[in-house]
């Protein structure tokens, strides 16, 4: 029976084509930009994305359309005095709709897994996102067989596609209406920080396949000519959607949703050059030789000048216990280049003021803070791209620049002190 509907019902020629588009949209993803090839969890967060948001609106829209065929064939007085029960059939019409979904999920699963295997060194996947997404999507589908059921209209396939978007859209635009943990559609960025919260994803996900079986019994109950479901098979389902949903109410809300604190590594990926060390995150171990070629880099630029950062660590991981002071700087990208790293480490490299200190601004560095200067002086000694703020201040950075070296590593020297102290940086080098 199921293979049956699954060959007859409109999700068998859907599927394949939002498949297509996922796949589509997953291997045109340019490896240099994207910001989950080469993380797992973000790996998993994008295919989950996709699949909740736009596969799963349309094949949402898809069943309900499948579930008002028999108005539409004038089949339904046939289908309501056949010998299974209602529940059993709109369970039927379910299954076939979400294993195709299941189908073209998986093929993006793979695409994406594939993408992502090219560029980390190891295979560690993060699956409770994309359990989560497989759940949602039977929500998905179950609302929209009640509907086709219970509503068959034409208008209903589309209004109830579209409800689904618009429900995502408005958890996206308030964080903290509490959407999101019943209709899950996780929407962030984790990079090696963030660990999933497994338990809130379990027990979203719970909800989601409790609810599911729970609502396809409603048009069995609420229809009088087809046989109604027994209690003891619908009391236990609704339980449980009610106990995860008591649960999911209770847990606190958290500035990203659905992650945790990774925890710290006890010994994280390093490069180091001369007098300069730069660590990342394990799941970033993969950029550990483009780190090694930064690190020299900076090294090389900043030689023996005093009062910088030469302990560099990615954002939220701990320093440890480090003589002096320690730069933090970003990992936006998993396939970032060399020439992005060694900006990135320069800038977390540069002396920081005091707490509660307001740099006033200079005219020679347009009215901007003068610390401005002192990093476009750096920046432009280690031939990395910087801003200009006007002509008078790259006609400030020239003055430094081109200044004897002797003369330069003085400026620096004494501005450096200035940031730290926070004073006004030295006069210019004559």
């Amino acid at each position: 029976m199921l293979w049956s509907e699954m060959r007859r019902g409109e999700a068998g020629r859907v599927a394949p084509l939002m498949a297509l588009i996922g796949a589509l949209y997953l291997l045109l993803e340019d490896r240099a930009e994207s910001d989950w090839i080469g993380w797992w969890a973000d790996t998993s967060i994008v295919v989950q994305l996709f699949g909740v948001i736009v596969m799963g609106s349309v094949l949402a829209a898809t069943a309900c359309w499948t579930a008002s065929r028999g108005q539409r064939d004038r089949t339904r007085p046939w289908t309501d005095t056949a010998a299974r029960g209602g529940w059993s059939q709109a369970l039927l019409l379910w299954a076939s709709v979400w294993l195709w979904t299941l189908l073209a999920y998986v093929l993006h699963v793979v695409i994406a897994f594939g993408r992502t295997a090219g560029v980390s060194d190891e295979f560690a996947p993060v699956w409770e996102p994309l359990l989560l997404g497989a759940a949602m999507l039977a929500l998905q589908i179950a609302v929209g067989v009640v509907v086709g059921t219970l509503l068959p209209s034409r208008l209903m396939a589309p209004a109830v596609g579209a409800f689904w978007y618009a429900l995502f859209v408005a958890a996206a635009f308030a964080p903290g209406s509490g959407i999101g943990r019943f209709a899950p559609a996780v929407d962030e960025h984790w990079a090696g920080s963030l660990v999933p919260d497994t338990a809130l994803m379990l027990t979203s996900a719970t909800w989601c396949l409790a609810a599911t079986g729970a609502v396809l019994a409603v048009p069995a109950l609420a229809r009088r000519p087809v046989v109604s479901p027994r209690r003891w098979g619908v009391i236990p389902v609704a339980v449980v959607a009610l106990g995860a949903a008591a649960a999911l109410v209770a847990l606190p809300e958290k500035a990203t949703p659905w992650a945790a604190a990774a925890l710290q590594p006890d010994d994280p990926p390093c490069a180091t050059t001369g007098r300069t060390t730069a660590c990342l995150w394990p799941a970033n171990r993969h950029l550990l030789p483009r780190l090694e070629r930064a690190v020299a880099d900076v090294d090389a630029a900043l030689g023996p000048l005093e009062g910088f950062n030469r302990r560099l660590n990615e954002q939220w991981l701990d320093p440890g216990r480090v003589a002096g002071e320690s730069g933090e700087f970003a990992v936006m990208t998993p396939d970032v280049g060399v020439r992005r790293l060694s900006r990135d480490l320069l800038a977390a490299a540069m002396p920081r003021p005091p707490e509660g200190c307001e740099r006033e601004g200079s005219k020679a560095a347009g009215g901007l803070p003068d610390d401005f200067l002192l990093v476009a002086v750096v920046h432009h000694r280690a031939e990395a791209p910087y801003d200009y703020y006007g002509e008078e201040f790259a006609a400030a950075v020239e003055k430094v620049v081109t200044a004897p070296r002797a003369e330069q590593d003085a400026w620096i020297g004494k501005a450096v002190e200035s940031v730290r102290g926070c004073r006004p940086l030295p006069g210019l080098p004559r």
